[in-house]
């Protein structure tokens, strides 16, 4: 039992933190079908507030996951968020350590 918790370990050591939180999660498996967003779109999708969606973009923007593009639509602004290829990368990255740690668990119930 020992190497299945070592093993467990090692596959949950490789999920990227920045996915931990649902809205973050959220957010890119949105954006990888749309490919962009607006944030008034994200924020209705994902049922958030204003300060709290602003907050989980500004991480994944330091990660380098997100592009946001800001501009006006006539006089009011609007803010544009797209998803990056490393953004891309990371999200499937993580699924596949998900399904990975999904069989290794299946395998140990088996």
């Amino acid at each position: 039992m020992v190497e299945a918790d070592v093993a467990i370990q090692a596959l949950l050591g490789r999920l990227d933190d920045a996915f931990q939180s649902k809205v973050r999660l959220g957010i890119v498996a949105a954006l990888v079908g749309a490919g962009s967003m607006d944030f008034r779109g994200l924020k209705r999708t994902l049922q958030v507030t204003d300060g709290n969606l602003a907050s989980h973009l500004a991480y994944l923007e330091r990660r380098e996951f997100v592009r946001i593009e800001k501009s006006f639509v006539g006089r009011r602004p609007h803010t544009e968020v797209f998803l990056t290829e490393e953004g891309r990368l990371g999200f499937r990255q993580y699924i596949e350590a998900l399904a990975r740690i999904v069989g290794a668990a299946g395998e140990l119930g088996a």
